[in-house]
């Protein structure tokens, strides 16, 4: 990687993460003068424990809430929603890319080259902070898993593609034929058999599961002790404090393994978009 490239990275990055770091306080002022209860998640959560900061190279931002008080925080968030910042509700488009609703600050706009502005809302033309969602893992978890998974393949049939390469034998068959078929089912019906099944648990197991992550490793189907999250601890990112599980450590570990472990030099990078240029709206 050349000088000039380096650079461009390491401009865009201290601008993504600053738009992304307001739009996490926004959300932090919302939860806590609303009594509801988030976490920091994944890449964020990891961030805040390794560099007290995001890490480096990442560029967006990760948050979980329980079933309760995630529906509580896309309600209360639609009426008080700061300035600027906007909320992609999967619900509300017919087009298709994962189970996420995103909060994003429609002023910033992503010069990105693998996503048409205009598709799914914009969901990847702006910096923004993933939604996910905890759910019981009782009853009939492994059931569970198989529907919400048969359901997420029926809905690649309202993707702007399919990455049939990705597959193979049985599987690859399976991404012809139920897209195929998804496609000719409305994406809202999909969407609400989607979050039926993932919010059918009952609440008596210890633990919890990711629902609506976009089935990949390290993430899906992985149990969260319910133990880890009985108390809440304060993580930092920059001069704020956000809040984390008191479990985060053994989270981190089931997650990432050696989690205080850099990755190689050439995994730094930022993975969600190419062209690394951002627009701000009062430039335009």
């Amino acid at each position: 990687m050349t000088a000039k490239e380096e650079e461009k990275i390491r401009r865009y990055l201290e601008e993504i993460q600053e738009v992304n770091f307001r739009l996490l306080c926004g959300i932090d002022r919302i939860c806590t003068e609303n009594d509801i209860r988030y976490y920091l998640l994944a890449g964020t959560l990891l961030g805040a424990v390794r560099h007290k900061d995001f890490v480096p190279w990442d560029d967006d931002v990760d948050i979980v809430f329980a079933r309760k008080d995630y529906e509580r925080f896309l309600k209360i968030f639609r009426a008080q929603s700061p300035e600027g910042c906007e909320l992609v509700d999967y619900h509300e488009h017919p087009e298709f890319f994962d189970f996420i609703c995103r909060v994003v600050d429609s002023r910033v706009r992503i010069r990105n080259l693998k996503a048409d502005d205009d598709y799914y809302g914009g969901r990847y033309s702006h910096p923004g902070v993933d939604l996910f969602v905890f759910d019981d893992c009782s009853p009939c978890f492994g059931l569970r898993l198989k529907g919400l998974r048969l359901v997420y393949a029926l809905a690649m049939g309202h993707r702007k593609s399919v990455e049939y390469d990705k597959y193979k034998g049985i599987q690859k068959l399976g991404a012809y034929i139920l897209p195929a078929i998804g496609r000719f089912i409305p994406m809202k019906c999909l969407a609400a058999l989607y979050d039926r099944i993932a919010a059918a648990g009952s609440g008596k197991s210890g633990g919890w599961f990711i629902s609506n992550d976009q089935q990949r490793f390290p993430y899906w189907g992985k149990v969260y002790k319910k133990s880890w999250f009985v108390r809440r601890v304060r993580g930092q990112i920059r001069d704020r404090y956000f809040p984390c599980p008191k479990g985060a450590r053994a989270e981190l570990k089931m997650i990432y393994g050696d989690y205080m472990a850099l990755p190689p030099e050439d995994k730094r990078y930022p993975e969600h978009f190419t062209s690394l240029e951002l627009e701000r709206e009062n430039d335009q």
